[in-house]
């Protein structure tokens, strides 16, 4: 970073960590009340040394801690995982570390904070640790042996569950596997599946992608396959055997045949939702959610809208972009385009017997004047409130590109609420930019029952904030 950057995001901090602040906004005809605070920023002292220059991940958990990673300059450059709550930050883990007694890891990022506040992290793209602020210990490392013989050398990026065990890829050396998703919480490691296993559809697998892991320690994967009856497919393991969930060549809700799987996600019921493109059908995909006995269609391509339309992208790009969210209930929060209505794309949650809109584009978007334009990056509550990051119709209502960014949650689009847009003046300074699905790197919006976790940019600075949703009693002091 050039040295004038540097010193205007460090002249920036003051005013950035004076926060907590908060603001009134109008939204859908209610007050609502929103406390920023601000949790790391920019120029800000690291509690080992040096000052943070950028992030890149951030997660948050109930008790409104947050882990996250950061670059970090000074006597000492280096990576490093911390976990603070506005208040207090320490660090978890250091990439080099000034203390000659203490572990130096080379490069660290990637966080994820458990109920608990145990913090897993990755560790030069291969190896994975967990920490409790005290002690860390290692989930797998490059070399470890293999459950059925061999020696493992793990993939990036794995998947977590709230009880800090993961799930990931791995080569196998050594033995009659040459690769095999694997289960590891700290003491154990199980072999979900391994390619020289024979899978219930038949065959062996021959690529494993995007593993998701539930609190039960389920895992579900998609596979490439030969040898059997189907050449694709979802399923769903714990260290015996394989539930298939959906698979190539299989008749989807809706009669339509499944011919390919974008990435699952799944939650504590065992349930997993997916994007498929399909054939033999009218619709071109859809988006469904099975367990391996049921399956169920929540949205399918030129299937009507709630409110107007039909879920379609005439021009051929994917009616459903995603990201997909699955909550405990089985619902699912999507991005969908449309066409034969008022509105070119929207946002929805369903469960497959009903659907209810967000958000729609062309839409006025809750406590301002202007109207939605695209979506981005979504997240969805067990109580169904989803959050989502869109951007504003330039030239519309009086936006433009310095206010055309915003966080919104709702459970429908009668009681959606603005929680932050750029331009906004937070702890004296203006927000310029909100992370962005498909262009933010890494993970740069979380959530939880009270409120929302985001990145965002300051001018050159950047930080680290959860804005807390507050209830009408709540008291507040307003700046």
């Amino acid at each position: 970073m050039k040295r004038a950057i540097l010193y205007t995001v460090v002249l920036l901090l003051p005013a950035l960590m004076a926060l907590p602040s908060a603001q009134m906004s109008s939204a859908s005809g209610a007050k609502v009340k929103v406390s920023h605070t601000v949790v790391a920023a920019t120029g800000a002292a690291a509690p080992a040394g040096g000052n943070y220059i950028t992030f890149l991940n951030a997660t948050l958990n109930a008790r409104h801690a947050v882990a996250f990673d950061a670059f970090v300059i000074g006597p000492h450059p280096t990576t490093g995982v911390f976990v603070g709550d506005g208040k207090t930050t320490s660090t978890i883990a250091l990439g080099a570390n000034p203390d000659p007694a203490a572990p130096s890891f080379g490069f660290v990022l990637n966080p994820f904070i458990t109920p608990n506040g145990d913090v897993v992290f990755d560790v030069n793209d291969s190896d994975t640790y967990r920490s409790d602020g005290k002690t860390i210990v290692p989930l797998v490392r490059n070399g470890d042996q293999a459950p059925g013989g061999g020696a493992l050398t793990p993939f990036t990026p794995r998947a977590t569950n709230d009880h800090g065990a993961i799930a990931y890829r791995a080569g196998v050396s050594g033995a009659t596997a040459t690769q095999g998703l694997f289960r590891s919480d700290g003491t154990q490691t199980v072999a979900v599946v391994r390619d020289d296993n024979v899978v219930p559809t038949g065959g062996r697998i021959t690529s494993f992608h995007n593993p998701v892991i539930n609190d039960r320690g389920q895992v579900a994967f998609v596979a490439e396959m030969t040898g059997g009856s189907a050449d694709f497919g979802l399923f769903r393991g714990e260290g015996g055997d394989l539930t298939p969930v959906f698979v190539a060549n299989q008749i989807a809700p809706g009669g339509a045949t499944i011919e390919d799987f974008g990435n699952p996600v799944i939650n504590r019921h065992g349930q997993v939702a997916v994007i498929g493109l399909l054939t033999n059908s009218a619709s071109r995909s859809g988006l469904f959610v099975g367990d391996g006995t049921d399956a169920v269609a929540i949205a399918l391509d030129g299937q009507l809208a709630p409110k107007g339309g039909s879920y379609r992208d005439p021009s051929g790009r994917g009616t459903f972009p995603g990201p997909i969210r699955l909550n405990d209930r089985g619902e699912v929060a999507f991005g969908a385009r449309l066409t034969g209505g008022t509105s070119l794309s929207g946002i929805f949650r369903g469960d497959g017997d009903r659907s209810t809109t967000i958000a729609l584009a062309g839409t006025i978007a809750p406590g301002t004047t202007g109207t939605f334009n695209s979506f981005g990056d979504i997240k969805l509550g067990n109580d169904g409130r989803v959050a989502f990051i869109a951007t504003l119709a330039i030239g519309v209502g009086g936006v433009d590109s310095s206010n055309n960014m915003g966080i919104w949650i709702g459970t429908s689009d009668e009681d959606l609420q603005l929680v932050v847009r750029t331009s906004e003046v937070i702890g004296g300074n203006v927000l310029t930019l909100l992370p962005q699905f498909g262009f933010a790197s890494g993970n740069q919006f979380d959530m939880n029952e009270n409120g929302l976790l985001w990145i965002g940019n300051f001018g050159p600075a950047k930080a680290i904030v959860f804005s807390r949703i507050l209830g009408e009693n709540d008291d507040v002091d307003i700046p």
